[in-house]
């Protein structure tokens, strides 16, 4: 199995450092040049660890003044489950996907801590590129736990519903699954992926899906961009 990359390694100490509450929301965080000399790398390394934490919502950045922290502990409100796929069809609409990485790999601290593993334990990272009727609108990252799910294939991710094949192959029974919302910005990969403008507005789900035992199963980030979505919430007066 290979190394884990620098930059990989060097954001999942700075995740630490935000979780412990060592860095407090809205602070400023710490610069590129700051960062570059801590860790003795190159501020390319250092970018591409800070984009990681930027994709996580951990921190922002604002133009001419710097990254700051943004992360904070989620309180969750859960909705119905939902299948991508499902809901696609229901709507006559032509669901395909695009597989873009299927590999076995080792999770940063905040995934594994939402997967409930230690952080030497091997998880599944799936890449897909959503579409309906050929128009990209969704990309996704899926982390699986691998000793839950053992000989998983990619082909068979090329065959499948992702939900279908985890209950059909492991008769895994789903109970339910939380999100959270935020607001963001298309990166660059993102917009070559989606064929969008960098900087379109578009929102990040953080999805986190549970079995019947409540053991969390699945964690997949989804950048959906704004011209695409729009999410209705009912509103109760509890004082009437």
């Amino acid at each position: 199995m290979s190394v884990r990359p620098k930059y990989s390694q060097i954001a999942d100490q700075l995740i630490q450092l935000i979780v412990s509450e060592k860095q407090q929301l809205n602070t400023r965080f710490f610069t590129e040049n700051e960062l570059s000399k801590k860790y003795n790398v190159s501020r390319s390394t250092i970018r591409a660890a800070l984009s990681e934490l930027e994709d996580l919502k951990f921190i922002t950045k604002a133009k001419n003044t710097g990254y700051y922290v943004s992360y904070e502990p989620a309180k969750f409100d859960f909705a119905k489950f939902y299948s991508f796929s499902k809901v696609a069809h229901k709507e006559n609409l032509a669901p395909t996907s695009e597989l873009l990485m299927f590999a076995k790999t080792t999770p940063n601290y905040y995934i594994a801590q939402k997967l409930g593993l230690k952080q030497d334990e091997l998880v599944y990272r799936i890449e897909r590129l959503r579409m309906l009727n050929f128009q990209p609108i969704l990309f996704e990252k899926t982390f699986l736990p691998a000793k839950r799910f053992p000989k998983l294939r990619r082909n068979e991710l090329l065959k499948n519903s992702l939900y279908d094949l985890l209950s059909t192959k492991y008769a895994l029974k789903i109970k339910d699954g939380e999100e959270e919302f935020f607001a963001s910005l298309i990166n660059a990969r993102e917009s070559e992926l989606l064929d969008l403008k960098v900087g379109t507005p578009c929102l990040k789900i953080q999805r986190r899906t549970f079995d019947v035992d409540h053991i969390p199963f699945e964690f997949t980030i989804t950048t959906a961009p704004s011209r695409y979505f729009s999410y209705k919430v009912p509103l109760a007066n509890n004082e009437v």
